[in-house]
Formats: structure tokens, C-alpha cells, sequence
């Protein structure tokens, strides 16, 4: 199932989610903004343009960056990658700033609410 998406990238700071578009000239310009953007979503430029929709067999494996409610759909940021949900499959809400992780199995899709993985120095003794 393909959907036509419209070239979008997220900048999160000071708090705040923005969602940019370019405009014919290929500037980014502002077409929507959170004004606190949800916890665990850190600092930064997210190049959702570049996302790819999930695939079946497929287990994915990180935050719920954005959710689009125009098109239906969700962004999650894995370690390598951008992917793209349809949240129609979904009967439990989502929420951005969340670690999940979803696996597609033929027609069922699970989800588990997971963690993220704290990254830090073991001290041995």
C-alpha cells in the first residue's frame, strides 16, 4: 500500500516540533508547529522525506517521531532508518516520543511498548 506524501522534514528545539515543506523555490517553510514537542524526542533535524513504508516479515525497532493524522500515518525512527506506519492498522493509540517496537507477520501486526536503550559507561570493579 503506497501513499503520496508530501516532502516534509521535522526540526525539534527549545521544546518545540516543526513540520517544514519546501515551496517552489526549495526553501523549507513552517507548515505546522507543536509547541511542546513530546518527551524523549531529542534535538534535531529529522529527514522524514526519506522515509520507506514498513514491510511485511518485518521487525522494526524504535521512537514514534511524528504522527501525521492528515495521511493516516506515523513516522518511527529506527537505528538505520525512517519507516512509515499506517495507523489504521493499529488499534491502540499511539503516542510520539514513545519507543516501540512492531513486527508484520502476514496480516497481523504486533506491538510492543519498549524502553529505549540507555547508552552509557559500565564502571567495572
Amino acid at each position: 500500500m503506497s501513499t503520496t506524501l508530501e516532502k516534509q522534514r521535522l526540526i525539534v528545539m527549545n521544546g518545540q516540533k516543526i513540520v517544514q515543506e519546501p515551496d517552489e523555490n526549495s526553501e523549507w517553510q513552517t507548515v505546522g508547529a507543536i509547541k511542546k514537542a513530546e518527551e524523549g524526542i531529542k534535538p534535531g533535524i529529522y529527514n522524514i522525506f526519506t522515509a520507506r513504508e514498513a514491510s511485511p516479515g518485518e521487525q522494526y525497532e524504535g521512537i514514534v517521531l511524528h504522527i501525521d493524522k492528515n495521511n493516516e500515518i506515523f513516522y518511527q525512527k529506527t537505528k538505520k532508518e525512517y519507516i512509515i506506519h499506517h495507523l489504521k492498522n493499529f488499534s491502540e493509540k499511539l503516542m510520539a516520543g514513545r519507543t516501540v517496537r512492531i513486527g508484520y507477520e502476514g496480516d497481523k501486526i504486533s506491538l510492543e511498548h519498549t524502553e529505549p536503550q540507555k547508552q552509557g559507561r559500565k564502571l567495572k570493579i
